[in-house]
C-alpha cells in the first residue's frame, strides 16, 4: 500500500525531480521515467491542494453561518 506523501514531503521531491531533470545528467530512458515521476507527483500535489480548498471553503462557510447566527436578532 502506497504511504499518503504530506505536501511539503512531495513539493520536496518534486523539486529534486526537476533539478535532476535540468542536471543533463541522466539517459533519455530516465528522463522520461523521472518525468513521468514527476507529472504523478504533480497530480497528486494538485489533488491536495484541491481538497486543502474544499477544506477551507467549507469551514469559511460554515464559520460565516456561524457568525451571522449570533449577530441576527
Amino acid at each position: 500500500m502506497k504511504k499518503k506523501v504530506s505536501f511539503e514531503e512531495g513539493m520536496q521531491a518534486l523539486e529534486a525531480l526537476v533539478q535532476a531533470l535540468e542536471s543533463g545528467q541522466m539517459t533519455l530512458e530516465e528522463s522520461f521515467q523521472n518525468y513521468e515521476q514527476a507529472m504523478k507527483l504533480k497530480a497528486e500535489l494538485e489533488a491536495l491542494l484541491d481538497e486543502s480548498d474544499r477544506r477551507i471553503r467549507v469551514l469559511t462557510e460554515n464559520g460565516e453561518r456561524e457568525i451571522a447566527g449570533e449577530d441576527a436578532p
